[in-house]
């Protein structure tokens, strides 16, 4: 229901809605572009652009029943389209996942730190179609029923991949 208000706030322009949806959203976005992508800075840049263009077009916004649904599949698809414009997989993660400094004890966030680089590169060892479900199921926290509607693909195919990349990812673990 507050999404719904943001989104009828910025459909008339109001600046502190956006305000408060980037930073509802933003290490969410992040997560998922970091998963995507592998890189920190790119990761960084994805939801910059996701959330530019979010700004620009708040009247063409169609995320009235799901914003967080939404700004999750607007990350994963930019960041989709940078790994195609580069033509390239992802490599080595440049830096842990979003929240492993949150630990108290150092030895706690370096062993964070070092199992969040290990999935990290295993993730980026897996197809992109596999990547993708695992992600937004995972640090999305959307259901296969939302991830498949957003990726218009039947909930067998997102339930398959997301099989398929976590016995890859057993295997690579």
């Amino acid at each position: 229901m507050r999404d719904r208000r943001l989104v009828h706030r910025l459909r008339r322009g109001d600046v502190e809605a956006l305000h408060q949806v980037y930073h509802r959203y933003k290490d969410e976005l992040l997560t998922v572009a970091m998963s995507l992508l592998n890189h920190r800075c790119a990761a960084e840049d994805c939801v910059h652009d996701v959330f530019v263009h979010f700004a620009e077009a708040p009247a063409d916004l169609r995320a009235t029943r799901n914003l967080r649904g939404y700004l999750m599949r607007c990350a994963a698809n930019h960041a989709r389209n940078l790994l195609k414009k580069q033509k390239r997989l992802p490599e080595q993660p440049e830096s842990p996942a979003a929240g492993a400094e949150d630990c108290d004890c150092p030895t706690h966030r370096l062993i964070a730190s070092e199992e969040s680089a290990r999935v990290f590169a295993a993730l980026a060892q897996l197809p992109a179609e596999q990547r993708e479900v695992i992600t937004l199921h995972i640090h999305g926290q959307m259901r296969f029923r939302e991830i498949a509607d957003q990726l218009e693909l039947s909930i067998n195919t997102v339930q398959s991949r997301y099989r398929y990349g976590l016995e890859r990812l057993r295997t690579l673990l």
